[in-house]
């Protein structure tokens, strides 16, 4: 699956379906590992196969997985699903027209599922906070910000996104939740009207 040509989520379905924190890890793991079976999964995400087939149904229901049998050595066979595209991007000219009500869901359940993943990693104690090898960190941030500069913000994002690719089920799993937004303010920004009133 090429990283260059990413999947455009556009239609109200696919945007309802990530709106579910589970569902969005279990399409972060996917892309991550290319293909894996309900009982990899459930490993993965520390969660109980039967928990999953549900979630896994509305994903592939939206076209954003695909699943097919794999046999197992002896007669048996399993599912195993596969992402529809590696990377994922929403047109958000789209969802601002036909589902704003979806995407501000799917957005609220990514920072939830940040701020989750953020505490139990705190919470762990084989977690390193400092030094050299320190692998936890959060920040915010607010700038005032010129068009050349907002630019070069969304490159460096995205360049961050490419690079958080690793090979598939090599090293430790990590995770990175980004929201850059512009802010409405009233304090500066805001070009003062020279326009004289007429007179009375």
């Amino acid at each position: 699956m090429s990283r260059s040509k990413p999947l455009l989520i556009r239609s109200r379905t696919q945007l309802e379906a990530l709106s579910s924190s589970l569902r969005q890890e279990l399409c972060d793991v996917l892309a991550e590992s290319g293909a894996a079976s309900v009982a990899e999964l459930a490993s993965i995400l520390g969660r109980a196969p039967d928990a999953l087939y549900y979630h896994l149904r509305i994903l592939e229901k939206a076209g954003l997985v695909t699943s097919a049998r794999r046999r197992l050595p002896g007669r048996k066979t399993e599912l195993v699903y596969r992402p529809i595209a590696r990377d994922v991007a929403i047109d958000l000219e789209a969802a601002r027209r036909d589902g704003s009500k979806a995407l501000c869901a799917l957005v609220g359940s990514m920072l939830r599922l940040g701020a989750r993943d953020y505490r139990r990693a705190f919470g762990h104690h084989e977690t390193v906070l400092a030094g050299p090898r320190r692998e936890l960190m959060v920040r915010r941030k607010t700038a005032w910000l010129k068009p050349a500069q907002v630019r070069a913000m969304i490159n460096s994002i995205e360049q961050l996104d490419q690079d958080m690719s690793g090979a598939p089920k090599s090293g430790r799993l990590y995770a990175i939740t980004i929201l850059f937004t512009p802010l409405k303010t009233t304090s500066r920004g805001r070009k003062k009207s020279t326009q004289r009133k007429a007179p009375k």
